[in-house]
């Protein structure tokens, strides 16, 4: 029963944190007040606002900052990634539906981006194409390939993909550092990725969506032909963000 008790306190101070935000009462970047006076406000144990709070953090409800207090940040992408590392970890999640969330995302966004994208956002995602072009170091080209598919994202101007594609940052990065490995064990391969990079950019340039959308079809082929011949069988740990 006590257990039970203390539950339901910090699931109503939750409730009421939720309440305040969804009110307009709170906003992100504000600082809530002190655990003594949450507790004397709501009525229950400082004990369980910390828990509460701790829950939230967790959640990305708030934040942190050590010697300054916790703050409303919003930042529900830590708790999505949170999720997806445990899926990972339980065996839940594997490489063919991250692609699939990939490809999915990717498609909206691309379509969205061909009539948002700006000049400078294009002429930046040509600057990541051309140093991988140059490039000769493994690391450096990853990094390079995220850039530019995050760019797509960021340029459809939507919120939610945008910040879906953020959280997942962790497991898209180790995803394509280890496709590209894949891809590149065959200059065939790594030329036909490379020109399904130029040809994304080419059809933003342009406001081509058809020349895009093919190309990003083909780079999710040659992903999908890499995960067919089975020899990108586990999701490694190491490398994520």
């Amino acid at each position: 029963m006590e257990e039970e008790r203390i539950q339901k306190a910090y699931a109503g101070v939750i409730d009421y944190f939720r309440g305040q935000i969804m009110a307009g009462e709170l906003k992100a970047g504000e600082r809530i007040p002190p655990e003594r006076e949450i507790a004397a406000l709501l009525g229950v144990s400082r004990n369980s606002v910390r828990e509460a709070i701790r829950i939230m953090d967790m959640m990305g409800i708030i934040s942190s900052v050590q010697g300054s207090g916790n703050y409303i940040t919003c930042d529900f992408q830590k708790s999505i990634t949170e999720t997806m590392a445990m899926m990972l970890a339980m065996d839940r999640l594997d490489f063919r539906q991250i692609g699939q969330v990939r490809n999915s995302l990717e498609t909206l966004a691309y379509s969205l981006a061909v009539c948002q994208a700006t000049e400078e956002e294009i002429r930046q995602m040509e600057d990541y194409v051309r140093k991988m072009d140059k490039s000769t170091d493994s690391q450096e080209s990853v990094m390079l390939d995220k850039k530019l598919h995050y760019a797509f994202a960021a340029a459809s101007r939507n919120v939610l993909i945008i910040d879906i594609l953020e959280a997942c940052s962790a497991v898209v990065h180790t995803f394509i550092e280890n496709m590209r490995y894949e891809i590149q064990q065959t200059e065939e391969r790594k030329g036909m990725l490379q020109k399904c990079h130029h040809d994304m950019v080419l059809g933003l340039k342009t406001r081509d969506e058809k020349l895009g959308l093919e190309a990003l079809g083909t780079h999710f082929k040659l992903v999908n032909q890499v995960l067919d011949e089975d020899r990108v069988d586990s999701f490694p740990g190491e490398g994520q963000e």
